[in-house]
């Protein structure tokens, strides 16, 4: 039987296809096996980190707006694996089927190849801000962040005299000087840091004839303000008056940070009245010196 021309040539192309297939097809499958050894490491980095973060919210040595920000900033990444996720999936699932659904789906493989190499391209990127994350988490912990002032403040006090900001100054220092290297290792990183300033008070009442009572009630413009507003108030106070000092003791280090371009701040200061504290402490008075405090707590996040 002789065969045409014709038919040689459709027969040679039919399996210079097929070679083509076949070779296209061991190369989706080297790439998917590469992006699940991706995948495994960075679920498993944002697992990690963001049972770091619980952990480190309950032994209270970070607060909860900077365990939001961290975990607003994990979701980001999160959201970038779950994309690169169904990436991988897809190349897996259409990438060894038959040429036909192969050629029906080529362009959203296409696609999904391009996505999967630009996250790979950004493994170290993404590493080196988790990286940073979990550095300043131990940071925070190690430098013992959290400060009891209350021999900053008697009973119904908000402002550090005078003569005690010298020695407030100093209780800051290993703080601010803390934080001032951790910024500068990480330099090459945009980045911003907050500082959250959380104020106290104990469950005194104030005198009427008082002048901080008389401050207060100016302050809310109400007379009438119960004792639990009042404290709220003078919390919020005290926040701000640490927050001051604060960022007073900042602008003095300003020449030992590496590039001051670079420097972005954001201050929290929120009262928090009558509040505890601590729920480790179970012994708190209505007058107890241990609920008139400022807690202070710093992070420093990538962009």
């Amino acid at each position: 039987m002789k065969i045409s021309i014709t038919t040689w040539y459709g027969m040679a192309c039919m399996l210079l296809l097929t070679a083509c297939y076949s070779g296209k097809r061991a190369q989706f499958q080297q790439q998917v096996e590469a992006a699940k050894t991706i995948q495994a490491a960075d679920q498993k980095t944002v697992n990690d980190t963001r049972q770091k973060v619980d952990d480190r919210l309950k032994a209270e040595v970070i607060d909860q707006n900077i365990a939001d920000s961290i975990n607003n900033k994990i979701a980001r990444y999160a959201a970038d694996l779950d994309s690169f996720n169904k990436a991988v999936q897809f190349v897996d699932d259409k990438g060894t089927a038959s040429g036909k659904d192969y050629r029906r789906n080529k362009t959203q493989l296409d696609s999904s190849i391009a996505f999967m190499e630009r996250y790979k391209t950004g493994q170290n990127y993404r590493l080196r801000r988790f990286t940073m994350i979990n550095e300043a988490l131990d940071v925070i912990v190690n430098q013992q962040h959290m400060f009891d002032l209350a021999a900053f403040f008697g009973p119904g006090k908000y402002e550090i005299p005078e003569d005690k900001k010298s020695i407030a100054q100093e209780a800051f220092a290993p703080l601010i000087d803390s934080l001032v290297k951790f910024y500068n290792r990480y330099a090459d990183v945009d980045k911003k840091a907050t500082l959250v300033i959380l104020g106290f008070a104990d469950g005194s009442g104030f005198s009427p004839e008082s002048e901080i009572a008389t401050t207060l009630v100016q302050l809310l413009k109400d007379p009438n303000a119960p004792k639990e507003k009042m404290n709220q108030k003078l919390s919020e106070l005290r926040a701000i008056n640490i927050g001051d000092l604060m960022e007073f003791s900042l602008d003095q280090k300003i020449p030992q940070f590496k590039s001051i371009k670079d420097i972005d701040f954001v201050f929290i200061e929120l009262g928090k009245g009558e509040e505890y504290p601590s729920k480790k402490i179970t012994d708190y008075k209505t007058d107890d010196e241990r609920r008139r405090v400022v807690l202070l707590f710093w992070n420093i996040l990538p962009k």
